[in-house]
């Protein structure tokens, strides 16, 4: 067996190729399918099968596209009622494919068609070795069950007894999630990516969390934020995405061209990092900087139904930000600014700034109350450790809440971890809150603040 574990950096999700005696099967493919037909290329191989273990909800899946340029059949749980040409897989079912046997469970809870398949090497013997776990069972956690809210309760108690399907199989058999620490598909990931099923029944609190009901309480408390994009991606991974090889290139706009298009009401997402974002952009631009978690935090700000305009500075930026954009179903991208944000300043075009602070400087200002600041990370995170008066909002959900500040009267800095998130909700801030509102980007942010030793607020201290 020739196993790969592909990880994609910025959703933690993670994807398999498996080469047999004469053909590969990918698991969970990415939508950036090219890096499939590489390995299997470099294994002198086809790709005869694709394995869904569940309609993914932070990405969306290439698994159509690999289809079409396979020839492959794609493999899913019957529950999902995929809307394209597939194999739907009955419950407890065993598919024989190459030289390896598939065993899938149905394993509802973080959604309500999830499935797990258990692999053998019938070379080796017919004992299973791996299994393809999902986001029903991650290393250290399980998926989370709150995706449909409605349902949440329903779902929580299904995952219960999927596990308990889980717990049944032996503890050498190794397991192979589809998302690692950093995926907002579950509260508490390791930053292992791979495990074993014994290793799982000792450390995995989900999977040995008794009785039922305090396992429903225990993990539906304390979710993070569920991003905009995972129902839309969750639906379009049930109807089949769009082809990404069909769409057309972005055009490169000069800054004239580039503005007007601004005027129509087509959106800026400026990708540089937090300095030069500061120093001059756009007015009105989304700063989502490539060196943040681009592609998640886009898929949860930007709308899907507006037409999006590039700022990068280079052609390898313009490369990533396309495939980030594209990963979370956002494939309106009609261009970007031809030359960058130093042509546009040569043209003479307005400019806008967001002024970075220090925390040297935010501890001088905070401590005289003369700002309100605002903690743009996860609940999760503000709640293990933040600075005393500080204010929580995740940086998505500045869109809904600049009203609470913009008549405040004070300045507002917006801090996270390292500068990134806080740069979206500064932007976001500027783009919807009140024209004149003066706003701080926290440079460094909390870890440059607990680097200097500077006091935090602790959960439980």
């Amino acid at each position: 067996m020739e196993l790969k574990q592909i990880y994609t950096q910025g959703l933690a999700q993670l994807s398999y190729l498996i080469g047999g005696k004469t053909s590969c099967i990918v698991v969970d493919p990415a939508r950036d399918v090219a890096q499939y037909l590489q390995m299997a290329g470099a294994l002198g191989l086809p790709i005869k099968a694709i394995i869904e273990t569940h309609l993914h909800a932070d990405f969306i899946s290439g698994h159509m596209e690999l289809a079409r340029l396979t020839g492959a059949t794609i493999y899913i749980s019957e529950k999902a009622k995929a809307a394209y040409p597939h194999y739907a897989v009955k419950d407890r079912e065993e598919l024989r494919i190459d030289k390896f046997l598939f065993k899938m469970l149905d394993t509802p809870g973080h959604t309500p068609e999830g499935s797990v398949f258990i692999v053998s090497d019938l070379e080796r013997g017919p004992a299973p070795v791996l299994v393809f776990s999902g986001d029903t069972l991650l290393v250290g956690d399980a998926g989370r069950p709150d995706l449909f809210p409605d349902i949440k309760k329903e779902l929580a108690s299904s995952l219960y007894h999927s596990l308990r399907r889980i717990e049944e199989i032996g503890d050498y058999v190794e397991v192979y999630p589809a998302h690692g620490a950093g995926s907002l598909c579950g509260k508490k990931l390791s930053a292992k990516l791979s495990s074993t099923i014994g290793t799982e029944r000792l450390y995995n609190g989900p999977l040995t969390s008794h009785p039922e009901q305090q396992f429903i309480d225990t993990l539906l408390f304390g979710m993070p934020e569920v991003p905009d994009h995972f129902s839309r991606c969750s639906e379009a991974n049930k109807l089949g995405p769009a082809f990404t090889g069909d769409m057309p290139k972005p055009k490169p706009y000069e800054p004239t061209a580039f503005s007007k298009l601004v005027e129509q009401g087509y959106l800026v997402v400026d990708t540089r990092d937090q300095l030069p974002f500061g120093a001059a952009h756009i007015p009105g631009a989304y700063g989502l900087s490539l060196k943040g978690n681009f592609a998640t935090f886009s898929g949860w700000v930007l709308p899907p139904d507006k037409p999006l305009l590039l700022v990068v500075e280079s052609k390898n930026d313009l490369e990533a930000a396309l495939k980030g954009l594209h990963s979370v179903g956002l494939d309106n991208v009609a261009g970007y600014l031809a030359g960058g944000m130093p042509d546009w300043a040569a043209a003479g075009l307005y400019t806008a700034r967001l002024e970075s602070i220090s925390v040297e400087e935010l501890r001088a200002l905070h401590d005289k109350r003369e700002l309100l600041l605002i903690d743009t990370r996860l609940k999760s995170e503000y709640e293990q450790m933040y600075i005393e008066g500080s204010l929580h909002c995740a940086a998505p959900d500045v869109r809904s809440r600049y009203r609470e500040w913009e008549n405040s009267g004070k300045t507002l800095a917006f801090i996270c971890n390292t500068g990134n998130r806080s740069l979206l909700g500064a932007s976001l801030m500027l783009r919807f809150g009140r024209r004149g509102q003066k706003v701080y980007n926290v440079i460094g942010g909390t870890t440059a603040w607990e680097g200097l030793g500077y006091p935090l607020i602790r959960e439980g201290v």
